[in-house]
C-alpha cells in the first residue's frame, strides 16, 4: 500500500508501523495520555524526508546491509520479544525489591520499645515514624511516575533505590526523633518507587493476558512483606538492638542493589525505541549516508515535563471526585491497607497484653500475614482459572476482575470479627494469629482487584486513576496506627475490631455492585465514554 501523500511544503513521513504495534502501546498499565516517551531531540535529517521508527520496522528499511548495523543498533529490541528467562528474572528482581520496601514498614515497630527508652518519647510519638513513612510513600509517586515514563525506568529506580540505602543507613546511625522522622520520610519516598516503577516495569515486558500472575506475584510481596519485617526485627530487637534492623535492611539493600545493576535493563519500549534511532542516525552520519533520518512519534507527541507533572498532581484527585467507582474503590482499598497497618500496633498490644508475648513471640503472629498473602495468591489464580472456564465472555469486560475479590474478599471483615473474639487471655493464641492470615487474604484480593479493575477501566488515565487510590490508601494507613492503642483500649479489643470488620462487611458490597452493574455505572463516566470513543 503507498504511503499517504502529505500536503506541500510538509516532509514526507514513513510508518512502518502495524496496529498490533500501537495496541500493545496502549496496554500499558500506567501510561497516561501526556506521559509519553524521551526527552532527548533526535538530530536532524538533512533531507526533506523523514521516518517513524517502530518495533516492527525491517531492518532492510533501515540501511541497505542490515549485518553491517553495529551493535550499538542492534541492541535495542522491543521488551515484548524478551525471553521468557529474561523476563521472569526482571519480574522476580523487582517483585523483592517491593517486598523490601514493605519490610522496612513492617519492620520498624519492633523497634519502639528501645527507642522508647533511649529517647525518651512517648510511644505513639514514635509511631508518628510510621505515618511519615507512608506519606512519603503517598505523595512522591506523583512526581516519579512521570519521570518513569519520560526518563526510563532503570535510572528512576536505581536513584531511588540508592536514597532508600542512604535513609537506612542514616536510621541506623540516628541518635534523635526528629532525625528519625525525617529519615523514615524520605525513606518512604525512595520505597515507593517499587510500589509505581515496578508495576510499570512489568506492564513493560508482559502483554495485558500474560500480565495476571506477574502482577499477582508483585502484589504478594507488597503484601506478605509488610508481615515479614516484625517477623525477622522483632527476633533481632530482642537479641541484639533496634539500630541492628536497619544495618540489616541496609546490607541486604545492597546486595539486591547491585544485583539490579547488573540484571536489570531499561524496560520502557518507548524509551529504547528513541535511544536505537539516535544510534541509527549517528551511525547513518558517520557512514556518510544522504537521506532521511529516524524519528520516533512518541517524541513528537511529549508535552513538557512540566505539564506532565502538573497533570500528574491534578488529574487523580479530579478522578477521586468525579468518578464514583474511583471514589469507592479508593475507600475500600484505603480501609483494607488501613487494616494491614493497623496490626502492625494491634497485634503487639493484643499478644503482650493477653498472651504475655516478648517481641520476637510477637514477631512469630505475623507470620500468619505472611502466609496469607501466599495462601490468597494460589486461591487467586484457582478462580481465575475457574472464571475463564466457566463465566468467560466474547466480549471481555474489566467486571470479569471482581470475582476474586467477591469471594475472597469477605475473608477480611470475617478475619476481623475472628481477631476481636479470640483475642481474649483464655483464647488459645493461634486462633487469633489465624485471624491475621484470614484478613490479610481478603486484603490482597481488595488490593489486586482496585489495581487490576481500575487499569482495564480507564487505559490511559489508569496511573492518574491508580495514583488517586495509592494516595488515598497510603495516607489512611499511616493514621490507623496512631488510632489503635486508643481504640482498643477504649472500645475493648472484641469491640474495636468488631467495629471495623463491620465497615469491612459494608464495603464488601463494592465489587458486588459493579459485578452487576458496573456497565451501567461505566457508561455514566465521562472517561470511560471518552476511552470508549476513541
Amino acid at each position: 500500500m503507498s504511503q499517504p501523500r502529505t500536503p506541500p511544503g510538509q516532509p514526507e513521513i514513513n510508518s512502518y508501523a502495524s496496529p498490533e504495534a500501537f495496541e500493545s502501546e496502549k496496554s500499558t498499565i500506567l501510561d497516561d495520555s501526556l506521559a509519553l516517551s524521551h526527552v532527548k531531540r533526535l538530530p536532524r535529517s538533512p533531507s526533506s524526508e523523514s521516518n517513524y521508527l517502530e518495533w516492527n520496522t525491517p531492518p532492510e528499511a533501515l540501511y541497505a546491509d542490515p549485518e553491517q548495523l553495529p551493535s550499538s543498533v542492534t541492541c535495542y529490541t522491543d521488551p515484548f520479544t524478551w525471553s521468557r528467562g529474561q523476563k521472569n528474572a526482571i519480574m522476580v528482581l523487582a517483585c523483592f525489591s517491593t517486598g523490601m520496601s514493605a519490610y522496612a514498614a513492617g519492620a520498624y515497630t519492633s523497634g519502639i520499645d528501645q527507642m522508647m527508652e533511649e529517647w525518651n518519647v512517648s510511644r505513639l510519638a514514635l509511631l508518628v515514624g510510621v505515618t511519615a513513612f507512608t506519606t512519603g510513600f503517598a505523595v512522591a509517586p506523583l512526581v516519579l511516575a512521570p519521570l518513569s515514563e519520560v526518563y526510563g525506568r532503570r535510572y528512576v529506580y536505581l536513584i531511588t533505590f540508592g536514597l532508600f540505602n542512604v535513609c537506612h543507613l542514616s536510621s541506623a546511625l540516628c541518635h534523635s526523633y526528629p532525625g528519625m522522622l525525617v529519615a523514615r520520610f524520605f525513606l518512604g519516598v525512595g520505597g515507593s518507587t517499587f510500589g509505581t516503577v515496578v508495576g510499570g516495569i512489568i506492564s513493560d515486558i508482559f502483554h495485558a493476558p500474560d500480565r495476571g500472575f506477574p502482577m499477582a506475584f508483585f502484589s504478594m510481596f507488597g503484601l506478605s512483606f509488610t508481615g515479614v519485617g516484625p517477623l525477622a526485627s522483632g527476633v533481632i530487637a530482642e537479641n541484639l538492638s533496634w539500630r541492628w534492623i536497619h544495618w540489616i535492611q541496609l546490607i541486604l539493600n545492597v546486595v539486591l542493589m547491585a544485583i539490579a545493576f547488573i540484571v536489570l535493563k531499561e524496560t520502557r519500549g518507548s524509551v529504547l525505541l528513541s535511544d536505537k534511532a539516535n544510534a541509527l542516525n549517528k551511525f547513518l552520519d558517520e557512514m556518510g549516508v544522504q537521506g532521511s533520518r529516524w524519528k520516533v512519534k512518541a517524541d513528537e507527541e511529549r508535552e513538557s515535563f512540566a505539564l506532565m507533572v502538573k497533570v500528574s498532581l491534578t488529574r487523580p484527585f479530579r478522578l477521586l471526585i468525579t468518578e464514583s467507582v474511583v471514589f469507592w474503590f479508593s475507600c475500600w482499598v484505603s480501609f483494607a491497607w488501613g487494616v494491614l497497618y493497623l496490626f502492625l500496633q494491634g497485634v503487639p498490644l493484643v499478644f503482650v497484653e493477653n498472651h504475655g508475648f516478648t517481641v520476637a513471640q510477637v514477631g512469630y503472629v505475623f507470620t500468619g500475614m505472611f502466609a496469607g498473602g501466599v495462601l490468597a495468591l494460589c486461591c487467586n489464580a484457582v478462580i481465575e482459572i475457574g472464571t475463564k472456564k466457566y463465566f468467560s465472555s466474547p466480549t471481555p469486560n474489566p467486571e470479569a476482575r471482581l470475582y476474586s475479590a467477591c469471594t475472597i474478599g469477605c475473608l477480611l471483615p470475617i478475619g476481623m470479627f475472628w481477631f476481636g473474639w479470640t483475642s481474649f487471655p483464655s483464647q488459645h493464641w493461634i486462633l487469633p494469629t489465624m485471624a491475621v492470615g484470614c484478613a490479610t487474604m481478603g486484603i490482597y484480593s481488595v488490593y489486586l482487584a482496585v489495581f487490576n479493575y481500575l487499569a482495564d477501566t480507564y487505559h490511559r488515565y489508569a496511573s492518574s486513576a491508580l495514583a488517586a487510590q495509592s494516595f488515598c490508601r497510603n495516607f489512611l494507613a499511616g493514621g490507623f496506627p496512631l488510632i489503635t492503642n486508643m481504640m482498643y483500649h477504649r472500645m475493648g479489643f472484641a469491640g474495636a475490631s468488631s467495629f471495623l470488620g463491620g465497615i469491612g462487611a459494608l464495603l464488601a458490597i463494592v465489587p458486588w455492585v459493579l459485578v452487576f452493574y458496573g456497565t451501567k455505572i461505566r457508561a455514566r463516566s465521562q472517561f470511560a465514554k471518552e476511552i470508549m470513543n476513541t
